[in-house]
């Protein structure tokens, strides 16, 4: 018979599951508790939530989410990588350390409703920022028009320049 604390941690999770754009799951196996805590720290400094419960409960939390493709992946011992904004986020925080890199290991991630595997989540945790994707865009936009500016301003100059010529020719 489940308990009121289990009940709440379930519908807590639900909600939370059900709101997040990005869930990734990781196996902590051989953190030690300093590197847990710094684990910890690192990712709310980037508003994620990092969540270790029970495979029961999450598998509760995921169904009554809506979410019933995480199932196969919730064996073993779990850490829940949530993050409500940019969805490589996670990725990206658990990649960015050697320590975390050797000692985590990606099982799955739940990516905008998708299930990724742990090879696309390493490719997820290699792609630039949406920042970074969008400076790229608007880069690649400007570059034709700032190719066309300097064409058309070069050949400006270069009538300027014939029509100077011809006027100091006129008055020689």
């Amino acid at each position: 018979m489940p308990t009121p604390q289990k009940e709440q941690i379930v519908q807590e999770m639900s909600d939370k599951f059900g709101k997040a754009t990005g869930i990734f799951l990781v196996d902590f196996t051989g953190l030690n508790v300093v590197m847990t805590t710094e684990l910890r720290q690192n990712l709310k400094q980037e508003n994620i939530e990092y969540r270790v419960m029970k495979n029961t409960l999450a598998k509760l939390s995921f169904h009554n989410a809506g979410i019933e493709s995480m199932d196969e992946y919730l064996k073993g011992v779990n850490g829940f990588a949530i993050t409500y904004g940019d969805p490589t986020l996670p990725a990206k925080v658990l990649d960015r350390k050697k320590e975390f890199k050797e000692k985590l290991k990606f099982k799955a991630a739940l990516f905008e409703g998708k299930v990724l595997s742990p090879e696309q989540v390493e490719a997820v945790a290699k792609l630039p920022s949406r920042e970074e994707l969008l400076g790229q865009l608007a880069s690649m936009l400007q570059s034709p028009m700032v190719k066309l500016a300097s064409t058309l301003n070069g050949a400006m100059t270069k009538m300027l320049m014939a029509l100077k010529a011809l006027e100091e020719k006129k008055n020689n």
